[in-house]
C-alpha cells in the first residue's frame, strides 16, 4: 500500500485516475487522484505483475493472491 498524495508515484506509474483507460465514473477527479492499480515487486525490486482496475470500487483480489503466491514460490 501507498500514500501518493502529490501524485509522483501514480504519475511515473501512468496510473492517474482518467489516463488508464478504465472506467471514469467521477469526471470531476480525472488526473487528481491516483487509479486503482497493484503491481508485484518481487525481492529484487522486478515488476513481476500489473493489474489495472476498472474502477475505483471493484479490484479482483483472488487473482492478485494467485500471482503473488506464484512468485512467492520462486526462488
Amino acid at each position: 500500500m501507498l500514500s501518493d498524495l502529490v501524485l509522483k508515484v501514480a504519475k511515473a506509474y501512468k496510473v492517474v485516475y482518467g489516463s488508464t483507460g478504465a472506467k471514469v465514473d467521477n469526471p470531476g477527479l480525472e488526473g487528481l487522484i491516483a487509479g486503482r492499480a497493484f503491481f508485484l515487486v518481487d525481492k529484487q525490486g522486478i515488476i513481476r505483475g500489473k493489474w489495472i482496475g476498472e474502477d475505483l470500487a471493484v479490484f479482483p483480489s483472488e487473482v492478485l493472491l494467485q500471482a503473488a503466491q506464484q512468485v512467492a514460490e520462486k526462488p
